[in-house]
């Protein structure tokens, strides 16, 4: 039986502005891990219109959103996550005649993003972001091959909508296949929806499957889609919006994008970016923004509790790769760094694992460290992580530094790097692990162990709140 969230994980907050309290909130509760919010009552809007954030900012809600039983341990989300993914059936969408989503459709002179209380997330920010978690749908004109990726998304007006997509990424180069035509390229951008679907997405499955029939494997069942009139491209018959409209190339109509408070923490990227023409609006009864602002990458954001993507991925490659016994792998500030426990067998062990990890293709990643322990450390536990780095390394003989690329929003890369295009940064390799010829002699810890915690847990459940 699927698990639901209980009472205490969802607080509703009525009231709060869209400028000066809703991204200020959602920050603060996500820094303690709080409950998931529901904004409502938001000032100049109906009440029903509303901001859900934090809505996987805890290992129990990430669990539940992938329907596993809530009390699942942390870095066994994780393996589950990875082992299911290995396991996946694709399994289609659904085509329906209808859906709630289908309850209000505007068009023509209705079309207004302004009736949504669409947050400014960052004070910074240059303008009010309703993509944070989104879907972004497009159809290659080629094969009919049907792209969902989440790009951030910037009301620009009334009927605008602004987009800002790397170069590498699906969606850009489908874009560009129309452009090359003479053509706009159909798009749908969803700001609402299952979380599984905003997991999906932001997954980027293989050129030529569809994260749709990804959501459909993880579920267990094909998602419902629906299509809108006059449009070939599939839509979640349960969304709560989406804004449907075509895209130009940048050279016939652009609009300055940015900044934005990303991921790293920092302010970065501004330019002309590409928009989108809206033309059609559709969306619940009392519809929902689904937000996912990003914060400083050592908070534990509305969607990073549990590092899924980045830490099964790189563990897939590390078993690929012929690593040996990996007991897990975890990634901090998103995946700026990542940590990797095996259990030693041989002298060469923990480099091999920290070159495989380094070398694992990515695409706007940014990971910095990467750091290599023994089966004794709980990698869940940045505490931990560091007094294993902090206690097992020899600076002198411990570290390695390689070059890689970086992403464009990386906020190290000078302005003269930038200018050049030399998007290419250091990686450290770190390992953290006692050496292997003597590692039987290195000093015992003074932790209690294990099953000792999991018998004092029993014991004491009403005491000790770990």
């Amino acid at each position: 039986m699927t698990e639901t969230l209980g009472e205490d994980e969802v607080l509703r907050i009525d009231g709060a502005d869209r400028d000066l309290d809703i991204g200020g909130i959602t920050e603060l509760m996500a820094e303690r891990e709080g409950p998931a919010l529901m904004f409502d009552n938001i000032p100049g809007y109906p009440a029903g219109h509303r901001v859900f954030t934090n809505f996987m900012g805890t290992a129990a809600r990430t669990a539940v959103a992938l329907g596993l039983p809530r009390d699942t341990p942390k870095l066994d989300i994780v393996r589950a996550w990875k082992d299911l993914s290995k396991q996946l059936e694709p399994v289609p969408p659904v085509v329906v005649p209808t859906g709630p989503v289908l309850e209000n459709v505007l068009v023509g002179d209705d079309v207004d993003l302004g009736v949504f209380p669409t947050p400014r997330w960052h004070d910074g920010d240059g303008g009010r972001y309703i993509g944070t978690a989104c879907m972004v749908i497009t159809r290659d004109p080629d094969n009919g091959w049907v792209n969902v990726g989440t790009y951030r998304a910037c009301v620009q007006g009334p009927d605008r909508l602004s987009l800002w997509m790397l170069g590498n990424r699906h969606a850009k180069a489908i874009a560009e296949k129309y452009w090359k035509r003479g053509l706009t390229c159909p798009i749908a951008v969803v700001v609402g929806q299952d979380p599984i679907l905003s997991t999906a997405a932001a997954i980027a499955a293989p050129s030529g499957m569809s994260e749709y029939d990804l959501a459909g494997g993880l579920r267990g069942q094909g998602v419902e889609v629906l299509y809108a009139p006059g449009s070939d491209l599939p839509i979640p018959a349960y969304a709560e919006i989406v804004i449907q409209g075509e895209l130009p190339p940048v050279e016939e109509e652009s609009v300055l994008e940015g900044p934005f408070g990303e991921w790293t923490g920092y302010y970065t990227h501004s330019g002309q970016e590409t928009v989108v023409r809206v033309n059609r609006i559709m969306h619940r009864n009392n519809p929902i923004i689904l937000g996912a602002p990003p914060m400083l990458p050592t908070v534990p954001a509305g969607d990073q509790a549990v590092p899924l993507y980045s830490a099964s991925v790189t563990w897939d490659h590390l078993e690929a790769s012929g690593v040996q016994n990996i007991k897990g792998v975890w990634a901090y500030a998103r995946q700026l760094m990542m940590v990797v426990s095996i259990e030693q067998t041989g002298a060469g062990d923990a480099m091999h694992a920290l070159l495989a990890a380094a070398g694992r293709k990515r695409t706007g990643g940014m990971e910095r460290y990467f750091v290599v322990v023994d089966e004794d450390i709980d990698i869940t536990d940045i505490h931990h992580v560091l007094w294993a780095m902090f206690t097992r390394v020899d600076p002198s003989e411990s570290l390695q530094v390689l070059r890689t690329p970086t992403t464009a929003i990386d906020p190290r890369l000078s302005p003269g790097k930038r200018a050049a295009g030399d998007l290419s940064m250091g990686i450290v390799l770190i390992d953290a692990t006692k050496p292997f010829a003597w590692k039987d002699q290195y000093p015992a810890a003074n932790r209690v162990d294990e099953t000792t915690r999991t018998e004092l847990r029993k014991r004491w459940a009403g005491v000790l709140t770990m």
